[in-house]
Parts: structure tokens; sequence; C-alpha cells
């Protein structure tokens, strides 16, 4: 297997799994798997302004600030504004934004357990060595 096999056959897998982790998010909790990494990003560093997040999540500014809003709406994030700027927004979640994370996590860890089920403790523990060397 050649080096383009080996990063197609990749871009396939995290392909499949994002798109199946989409579906169980928004059907078990109203929200897409974007939202969710804005929510992890948010959960990660309650500092991270919109262009940090966007830079993070490989998105634009723009996607970053209409997925915040619709946030917002549903309950799980407060976004106000910093009085020594306006033009600044300071974003943090809400009670509701931590307990989706957590149901969200629980959701994805047993979907992502179905999927690596045939994967011994070994491979798994292989499988996680090469994705860190993977990693820029």
């Amino acid at each position: 297997m050649n080096d383009n096999d080996i990063a197609q056959s990749l871009h396939h897998v995290v392909a499949l799994v994002s798109r199946e982790s989409d579906q169980i998010l928004l059907e078990q909790l109203g929200i897409g798997l974007a939202q969710y990494k804005i929510l992890t990003t948010l959960h990660e560093s309650a500092q991270a302004q919109q262009r940090a997040i966007a830079l993070a999540l490989g998105q634009t500014e723009a996607s970053i600030s209409r997925q915040i809003k619709l946030l917002e709406e549903k309950g799980m994030l407060l976004v106000s504004r910093n009085p020594e700027n306006l033009r600044e927004h300071r974003t943090q979640l809400s009670v509701k934004g931590l307990r989706v994370i957590e149901a969200a996590e629980h959701a994805l860890s047993q979907y992502h357990a179905k999927v690596f089920v045939d994967l011994g403790k070994k491979q798994r523990a292989q499988l996680d060595e090469i994705i860190h060397l993977l990693k820029p």
C-alpha cells in the first residue's frame, strides 16, 4: 500500500466516523458535530475567542459565529459584551452546555466502542501511537 492509498483510507475512515458522530449527536442531543467541537473547545479554554476557536477547528470565523448564536439560542452558551471593549464578546458554557458535553461524550463513546470492537487492546494501543505520530 502506497502513501496515497494510506491517506485516502484514513480520509475515508475519518469521513465515516465524523458523519456517524454527527448523526448520533443530532438525533440524541439536537446538536451537530461542529457545535459539539465548539462546546468542547470552550470547555477546554474558557477564554477562547471566536478567532482562536476557528483556527483550532479549521473553520471560518463566520461559521463559528453562526454556530455560537445557535448554541446561545439553545441555552448552551452565555454570551456577553466585554464592558472594556464593546466589540469583544465573552462566551462561556452554561450549565446546560456542560450537561450536553457529558451526554455527547457518553453517546459518542458508545458509538466508538462499536466501531473499534474488532480491535484488540494491543491493536488499539498501536493505532493510538500511530495517530499521535501523525499529528502535526
